[in-house]
């Protein structure tokens, strides 16, 4: 990781100062405070500050915050157009990004400052004696902070593939000296190692904005996807599945509501604090944003596969602009939009999926989950029997519901079929090169194979 950004982050560490007004949301998201890493936790109230501040790095502009890590995903899957004036968004249409790529320097640098938030609340907090911390909050937020972290690792691989794991609070340039890349297993390894950990530490309640044990096993079910382990797939999405505090809500629902029974994690912003989905996704006047292109717009108003799911993007084009279509999905009227890291259909599909990669594939279940999601969005239901065919349904039916969320280009990589789709037949492009100023300032990090 580049070390001189890197660590000017790190002693400056900065910390969110967040307040919360209910137990189950995350929802006050006050101007941020910087607050020095050797001095922020030293008690239960500054643990709290500590660990919100992560879910800030979080929710980041760079992170999971909109135009960041997310508009890699959305711009890669060609079902996504950059329409403003930076340049370096549209390398990822075309599929020629580089090392100097200016939005990959950035996400990276933004996603370890997130792991680096973890490790000290994992490290500063276990550290607290029980004078200063109950037993339950320090679980809670080490719990939360080993979820985060997984989250971040598993995020960094299946957009890199090989990075260096770094499991302490990096205090100085040479504190990690030495440390190799680890491969995308590896990482994914390591991921449900934290996940693992987090299960142990975590309550088993329902939050729909903070982690718990619930949000642990919705997360296990994706990277138990990504790493083919199927039946453990299977096992833990049906933890959620089978949880009577999660259920399919009409489109309609979801779009006019937050924290809905569908939602497993949603991050929550406000009207002082919105996220760049709202401003980048929501812009009238066609400049400086994101947009559907017409392929998923049309994709979305084939009332055959989509049915309500065609709410999710909006029409705007006049003989001014034509193809000119805006999203619905993060936009609320009072600006209180959400962005949504789990949700119920994806543990439908994700079992679905798994039920046919098994030795022995089970296509009457798999059609089952299926068309639970299919119902849902208001669609006729398959019967469709064929393990190939009944593959394909679900790689559909994945497109169209998280039309808006960024799984797309990640499932056309994972499933080695970004060449046949996209036309990205060179698969040293399905990962993203390691950022050219962490090179340069890191002697153990290497490119990525072909972009030397």
């Amino acid at each position: 990781m580049s070390k001189l950004k890197y660590i000017k982050n790190i002693v400056l560490a900065s910390v969110v100062v967040l307040t919360s007004s209910c137990a189950d949301s995350f929802l006050d998201v006050n101007p941020t405070e910087s607050v020095a890493n050797n001095s922020v936790i030293v008690d239960g109230a500054t643990a709290q500050t500590a660990i919100l501040g992560v879910y800030s790095q979080l929710q980041n502009r760079l992170y999971y915050g909109g135009d960041g890590y997310a508009a890699t995903a959305y711009l890669s899957s060609g079902d996504h157009i950059w329409v403003g004036t930076l340049n370096y968004y549209n390398a990822f249409p075309s599929h020629t990004y580089r090392a100097d790529n200016t939005l990959l320097n950035n996400v990276w640098s933004q996603i370890f400052a997130t792991i680096n938030g973890a490790n000290n609340v994992i490290e500063r907090v276990n550290a607290l004696p029980e004078t200063q911390i109950t037993t339950a909050l320090k679980n809670q937020y080490v719990g939360e902070a080993y979820f985060i972290r997984a989250l971040a690792y598993f995020d960094l691989a299946r957009a890199w593939g090989n990075i260096p794991l770094v499991l302490k609070p990096t205090v100085s340039p040479t504190d990690f000296k030495g440390v190799k890349q680890s491969n995308q297993k590896q990482v994914y390894q390591q991921a449900l190692n934290d996940l693992d950990t987090a299960e142990n530490l975590l309550p088993a309640t329902v939050n729909r904005n903070r982690a718990t044990k619930k949000t642990v096993y919705a997360l296990k079910a994706r990277i138990y996807l990504y790493n083919e382990e199927w039946q453990k797939a299977i096992d833990y999405s049906s933890l959620i599945i089978g949880d009577s505090n999660y259920e399919l809500v009409s489109w309609q629902t979801i779009l006019n509501n937050l924290n809905t029974r569908e939602s497993i994690l949603e991050l929550a912003f406000n009207t002082a604090d919105q996220s760049a989905h709202f401003g980048s996704w929501s812009s009238k006047d066609y400049r400086n944003q994101f947009a559907p292109g017409p392929g998923i717009f049309n994709d979305l108003q084939n009332a055959v596969n989509s049915g309500d799911r065609k709410l999710l993007i909006e029409d705007n084009s006049s003989s001014a602009i034509r193809n000119y279509f805006v999203q619905k999905l993060y936009w609320r009227a009072t600006g209180e939009n959400p962005t949504y890291i789990l949700r119920l259909s994806e543990q439908y599909l994700i079992r679905a999926e798994a039920y046919l990669k098994l030795a022995t594939p089970n296509a009457a279940l798999a059609l089952q989950d299926l068309n639970k999601v299919r119902v849902r969005a208001n669609v006729l239901p398959l019967n469709i029997v064929d393990t190939q065919l009944l593959l394909g349904a679900i790689a559909n039916e994945r497109k169209l519901e998280f039309a808006l969320e960024p799984h797309r280009w990640f499932d056309l990589t994972r499933t080695k079929k970004a060449g046949e789709v996209l036309g990205v037949t060179d698969s040293n492009l399905w990962i993203f090169p390691i950022p050219f100023n962490d090179l340069e300032v890191d002697d153990d990090l290497e490119p990525n194979p072909g972009y030397n």
